[in-house]
């Protein structure tokens, strides 16, 4: 049979299709969990035998892709990824995708190396300023931040006057530092940024914070006591291995913070600094 002859007495598309219907649901799903290449592949080896090579590769496998996909309730998007599953997916369907995952993931062939393969999705969904932000945090380690409230006897009462005051965006060099609540929401919800109620080691810092403008406002706009909280800002350990990957940090210092070294001269045998 020539390249150019369809199998005789079978249509093409219906053959294809048909090869497809009679996997199961767990070897579609499987398939779709594997790299671009290696799905192609399995699916030109299901219907070559009733379609040209050439017309396969040209036409049909997206084609197909997009079709199985479908009928698992993944849409394709324009830019050639996929939405998350249709609210009407059942709970049955759902964990038969969970347990396809889980048995096709044997393959160490699948398996992601050093890069995530969700790091490329990330790096869309950040501002220059936002990926600054993650290289100052790679190099300088956590941050201080304070949160200003109202003194109450055992905090009972507290209203809260300011929150996450800090300068990393200023010390990143951000274009728009005065966004840096936005910024540092997103690289939270990314998983790329924690906030903690830990303090630095160093409690100098947060007199820095303390005489910043918005930290004098929150100050004078009550007429009692307010006090500070001291917090800290630092990557996760996802946001550590994200800033490894996606930044060339060697040369880059962070305008001096990469090792804060002050020249503290000690006298004593009291506490040392970090």
């Amino acid at each position: 049979m020539s390249d150019d002859e369809p199998a005789r007495g079978i249509p093409t598309d219906l053959l294809g299709l048909a090869r497809i219907a009679g996997l199961s649901l767990r070897h579609i799903a499987g398939a779709v969990t594997k790299g671009a290449v290696h799905t192609a592949t399995e699916l030109v080896d299901d219907i070559r035998a009733g379609e040209p090579m050439s017309a396969i590769i040209d036409e049909r496998v997206e084609a197909v892709r997009r079709a199985a996909l479908g009928a698992l309730g993944l849409n394709p998007t324009t830019t050639g990824g996929f939405r998350a599953f249709d609210d009407d997916i059942d709970a049955e369907e759902l964990k038969t995708l969970g347990d396809a995952m889980i048995t096709e993931g044997w393959d160490s062939a699948q398996q992601p190396r050093e890069v995530h393969p969700s790091f490329v999705p990330i790096l869309h969904d950040l501002t220059p300023d936002e990926a600054r932000i993650l290289r100052f945090l790679a190099v300088a380690g956590p941050q201080p931040a304070i949160d200003i409230r109202t003194k109450a006897p055992f905090g009972i009462g507290s209203q809260r006057l300011a929150d996450g005051i800090n300068m990393i965006a200023n010390m990143a060099g951000c274009a728009m530092p005065e966004r840096d609540h936005h910024y540092l929401g997103n690289l939270n919800r990314l998983g790329l940024v924690r906030f903690s109620s830990e303090p630095v080691a160093d409690f100098r810092r947060y007199a820095f914070l303390e005489a910043q403008p918005a930290a004098q406002a929150a100050y004078k706009s009550v007429k009692m006591r307010a006090i500070s909280q001291y917090r800290s800002i630092f990557l996760s350990v996802f946001g550590v291995q994200f800033c490894d990957a996606c930044f060339v940090l060697g040369d880059y210092t962070g305008g001096g913070w990469a090792t804060d070294d002050r020249g503290d001269v000690y006298i004593g045998k009291g506490p040392r600094l970090p």
